[in-house]
């Protein structure tokens, strides 16, 4: 081998690729394999619905005619001019790149699906393969690389995002192994000119890239700093040698390594910026641009959270260890031990995964300690999760962003590599190649039982046959202004069929025949008839029907009663709210509407939260107007909606009480048995069993059989605390706060013969808590006494 080295310098360093080519390869296989047709829009609705046909939406409006604006959707208003949906939040090269993979497939939806699928895939193993290089530079051996990365990259989340092409998905996973690996060679080699490229290569897919130079650089400094500091205590001349030892640090490579990547992300983001702001024509303030609005959402900065009651470090941190557990635990042995995770994170984060998390970042830390040599490329792996997370703050409770979770990823790389070089010194390298072997069938039959949970052919055959009705429409429709109503998951489908065709802003009038050529809609009609009379489910229609198909969507909402009435009437639908009112001009909806939503689950980490801004779409027709807002999708007991002034006054406000579907009953019903099952009531009165959860900090009040009747009055809750001066101001004279309440949501609910409510306690310590229920007329029907000593 030294001979052919020195013979073949550059042949020997290719040829220390090839195990890295074969793990990729072998992985590419499997998902190709094993995945069968799980892809694009075949998920119900899902998240591959959504997100891949964002980014594929994104790349075909990429073009010299639009400025290269990042947008997903390019509109033609009625002067000829285009309009922007923007979308700038990204850098740009993993756009281009997605253009590039689509351009040999013309004009076809199903084969660039299938183009954009391979792509991500690729991104998948290619990242894969660079971990295992990483990881080989850093244990010094390609067995324990092989079974650490097969290891880490078959967790649940990492394999069900492998095939979906999206910026904080793959692009951003190939990224930062791009980055990790070029940390290795730094670390190793001192190339670092390497590192630089690879860094503003990764720049260009996505931003995970800081949360992995963040450790690194800190890390890094503060490893040169230590040194540094040492040699000026151990100088005559300590000022002299601090001083230097300050420059030293400035010029630093770490030092450079920031600069560089601030520089060249900052460049990004200009691009950006300058497109939205010259496609605007220059009136628009930056401040007011949609990027920036974007930017300052991410960060809690705007309105959009409003209403979150304070997003509580430790349900984030529980939140992220749940990730890092899902992340860590390879999906095969999960399920083989009777276990299974929800597609989406659930609203309540579950105890064992996070504990699973727990244990998983405080094994690979303490395992650091023994790591001589490689602990700041392993301590830069185990906390780029963590460091992501932190800006993401504000997305953490969103279920559909467990994609947040992928950086987690290294974190298990570091994990196993860690506990394999312990194993190869203990057992051997024959060892660990066997456990390498175990490693790839787990990650195959991680691959397996993936693609098998979310089969759905019912669900393939009708996004086919969508496809299939878009391209027809397309056929008549193409380059015509084309107003469209609302298609939920496929809005992004509609967007990449509609390019370049005009689609009515939220708050202009859908229903005016005079501003389209043609109407999309899902809702088909007798009079006019559809122009593709075989479509089942996206109907084309001329632009006189417009008027009509508002109308329709009226007769639709009217054929039941409202939910609430105040100056709107206002409906009820699984995930949305919609506003009626007649006479109507476009002053009833300036000012601005707003939903609070509870959930169904009091424990939740959010306990209520405020949506608040313009209608998401608006239909004036008749001299009326419906108004839709789109409503949280988890499971709420009730919500209140109204609007209010500029200056916060509420102008008006209702509330709503959800009808108890199925999926509210199947809910109750399970909370009803676990909190009965959860041990002795703490007391019981009037019929009710109370129930203390286990950190103290909830009481439940269960009675069955019960009906409405059960349930009226006003039920008093005082709490008595250890010590007074833990009350509010105005309390402590009376000794105990009230937290008296209705039983009715969202406080309690009555359903299938049962009554259960559930209210938070105050977070300080409790001596005794007294209960009970009035009726109407002031008299106390039964009351409690709860010892509560905390």
């Amino acid at each position: 081998m030294s001979s052919f080295a020195s013979r073949f310098p550059r042949l020997a360093e290719w040829r220390g690729w090839l195990p890295a080519a074969a793990l990729a390869l072998f992985m590419f296989a499997a998902l190709i394999a094993l995945g069968g047709d799980r892809g694009y829009f075949y998920r119900g609705g899902g998240f591959h619905d959504w997100n891949p046909a964002r980014t594929l939406t994104i790349a075909k409006n990429l073009s010299p005619e639009h400025n290269f604006i990042l947008a997903r959707g390019v509109r033609l208003n009625a002067d000829g001019g285009f309009e922007y949906d923007f979308y700038g939040r990204f850098p740009i090269g993993g756009f281009v790149l997605t253009r590039l993979a689509i351009l040999p497939f013309g004009d076809s939806l199903a084969d660039e699906l299938f183009a954009t699928r391979i792509l991500a895939m690729l991104m998948f193993c290619g990242a894969a393969a660079l971990a295992f290089l990483a990881i080989s530079r850093i244990a010094g051996s390609r067995r324990v690389a092989f079974a650490a990365t097969s290891l880490a990259f078959s967790g649940f989340y990492a394999v069900y995002y492998a095939d979906a092409l999206f910026n904080e998905g793959v692009m951003d996973l190939f990224g930062a192994a791009l980055v990790f690996h070029g940390m290795a060679v730094f670390v190793q080699e001192g190339r670092f000119r390497q590192l630089l490229v690879k860094t503003c290569a990764a720049l260009l897919l996505g931003w995970h890239v800081y949360a992995l130079l963040l450790p690194f650089i800190f890390l890094g400094l503060g490893g040169e700093a230590l040194a540094l500091l040492r040699s000026a205590a151990a100088a005559n001349e300590k000022a002299k040698a601090a001083r230097a030892a300050i420059i030293s640090l400035a010029r630093s490579r770490y030092a450079a390594l920031a600069a560089v990547s601030i520089l060249f992300g900052s460049a990004l983001f200009a691009f950006n910026f300058a497109g939205q702001y010259m496609a605007d024509g220059g009136e628009t303030e930056f401040a007011r641009l949609p990027l920036f609005d974007s930017v300052m959402r991410r960060f809690g900065q705007t309105e959009a959270y409003e209403g979150y009651v304070e997003l509580e470090w430790g349900n984030f941190l529980r939140r992220q260890l749940y990730r890092a557990g899902v992340v860590s635990a390879p999906y095969a042995a999960v399920r083989a031990v009777g276990y299974d995770f929800p597609a989406h994170e659930p609203t309540v984060t579950p105890l064992a995964p996070s504990l699973l998390g727990l244990s998983a970042a405080c094994a690979a830390l303490a395992a650091l300690a023994l790591a001589r040599g490689r602990r700041l490329l392993l301590a830069t792996a185990v906390l780029f999760g963590f460091c992501w997370a932190i800006p993401m703050r504000y997305n953490t409770f969103a279920p559909g962003h467990s994609f947040e979770s992928l950086p987690f990823i290294f974190l298990a790389l570091a994990l196993f590599a860690l506990a394999l070089i312990g194993a190869r010194r203990l057992l051997g390298g024959r060892a660990v190649l066997g456990i390498g072997a175990a490693a790839a069938l787990v990650f195959a039959l991680s691959v397996f039982l993936v693609g098998q949970r979310d089969r759905d052919p019912t669900e393939a055959q009708r996004a086919k046959a969508e496809m299939a009705e878009f391209d027809a429409i397309r056929e008549i429709a193409r380059e015509k202004r084309v107003a469209t109503f609302q298609y939920d998951s496929l809005s992004n489908l509609r967007k990449y069929y509609l390019q370049g065709t005009y689609r009515a802003d939220p708050l202009e009038n859908v229903c005016d025949p005079r501003r389209a050529d043609f109407a999309v809609s899902p809702r088909r009609l007798e009079n006019p008839r559809p122009l593709i009379p075989e479509n089942r489910f996206a109907f084309l229609y001329e632009a006189p029907a417009l008027t009509e198909l508002c109308r329709a969507e009226r007769r639709l909402l009217e054929s039941s009663p409202p939910a609430a009435r105040s100056v709107f009437d206002v409906y009820y639908e699984a995930d949305s709210l919609r506003y009626l009112k007649e006479p109507c001009e476009p002053s009833d909806y300036e000012a601005q509407f707003f939903i609070h939503a509870h959930p169904a689950d009091p424990n939740a980490p959010i306990p209520w939260t405020l949506r608040a801004g313009p209608p998401d779409s608006v239909m004036r027709f008749d001299g009326a107007c419906l108004l839709t807002m789109e409503s949280p999708r988890y499971l709420t007991s009730a919500l209140q909606t109204g609007q209010r002034a500029s200056d916060g006054e509420r102008l008006w406000e209702v509330s709503i009480i959800p009808p108890l579907n199925a999926e509210a009953r199947a809910f109750y019903e399970k909370a009803y048995q676990d909190t009965a099952a959860s041990g002795e009531p703490a007391a019981r009165s009037g019929g009710f069993d109370l129930y203390l959860n286990r950190d103290l900090d909830t009481l439940s009040y269960l009675k069955a059989p019960c009906g409405e009747d059960d349930a009226r009055g006003r039920f008093f809750l005082s709490v008595h605390p250890v010590n007074v001066e833990d009350l509010p101001a105005d309390r402590r004279e009376v000794g105990h706060e009230s937290l008296n309440f209705t039983f009715a949501p969202p406080a309690g609910v009555v359903f299938d013969g049962k009554c259960m409510a559930t209210r938070r306690l105050p977070d300080y310590d409790i001596a005794i808590i007294e209960t009970g229920q009035w009726v109407p007329g002031g008299e106390r029907l039964w009351g409690a006494e709860v010892v509560v000593g905390r």
